[in-house]
């Protein structure tokens, strides 16, 4: 019973098959019978092959944006971000920082107005480890941070220098300039989490970084001018006309920057709003 069931339907299937095969033909053959049934005849043929194209196979995207753009807010000021997909998980990206911010401060009764200025432009290489974490090393192909100050004692006051103590003019109090440097370029080495340019499809991302620059030990300069006078305040002179001040002011400048060898490994800390497209 099951096997002529079958057979029953086998049969029914190849009549369905010759009958369309058939209609097709007395379909052409009307056409050519017939010019004005032409346009029927093209239309049941692009249906057909429309139908076969179905199940022909489809260009599959691989799934890598071609371009990213990013706000970043970090350690090394307020920027920008661009990048692309090198491959499946690296991307390369670039871009640079500005800030600006003043302050204050005293140091061996010295005062220092100052302002901080970071000025960088960088380059990175994000490679992917488990899915968004990755390891980040980059380079600060342009490093223009650093702090310049005026420096000032006020008249009547007495301020250090080198463990000496001197005693600002009042008529000519002690001013000068200071300034903080580093080093023009400086390698830079982190991880992070996110992907500026999402592989799931997806074009806002989120991405967060920490790392550390190697900037190099910081370097301070001091210049002063003006008048140092005797504990009463008289015999004011020039104060690099002072046996000893020159070398002193040297000795200051060697001690801030001792100071300041900490800075060499600055830490690169980010947060980063992107876009890919």
């Amino acid at each position: 019973m099951r096997r002529f069931r079958l057979s029953t339907i086998l049969l029914a299937f190849a009549c369905a098959v010759a009958s369309a095969d058939l209609a097709l033909a007395q379909s052409v053959q009307s056409s050519l019978a017939n010019p004005a049934a032409a346009p029927a005849v093209g239309t049941t043929l692009a249906a057909a092959a429309e139908g076969i194209g179905q199940f022909r196979p489809r260009p599959v995207s691989n799934g890598m944006p071609h371009f990213g753009v990013g706000v970043k807010v970090g350690t090394l000021g307020i920027g920008f971000q661009v990048g692309t997909a090198l491959a499946s998980r690296v991307n390369v990206r670039g871009g640079a920082n500005f800030f600006s911010y003043h302050d204050t401060l005293t140091e061996d009764g010295v005062n220092y107005a100052g302002t901080l200025k970071l000025r960088s432009v960088e380059a990175k290489l994000d490679l992917f480890i488990v899915g968004g974490f990755r390891f980040t090393p980059g380079f600060l192909l342009y490093n223009d941070n650093n702090i310049s100050a005026t420096a000032s004692v006020p008249g009547g006051q007495s301020f250090s220098l080198g463990g000496t103590r001197y005693f600002s003019s009042v008529a000519s109090p002690i001013t000068g300039t200071a300034a903080l440097t580093l080093n023009r370029t400086a390698p830079t080495l982190g991880i992070g989490f996110g992907n500026l340019l999402p592989r799931s499809g997806r074009h806002f991302s989120v991405s967060t970084d920490l790392g550390v620059v190697f900037q190099g030990s910081p370097q301070f300069a001091l210049g002063l001018s003006g008048s140092s006078c005797a504990p009463n305040f008289t015999g004011c002179v020039p104060i690099n006309a002072v046996t000893g001040a020159s070398a002193n002011i040297l000795a200051e400048q060697t001690k801030i920057s001792d100071d300041l060898k900490q800075f060499k490994y600055y830490p690169e800390l980010s947060v980063m709003f992107g876009w890919s497209f």
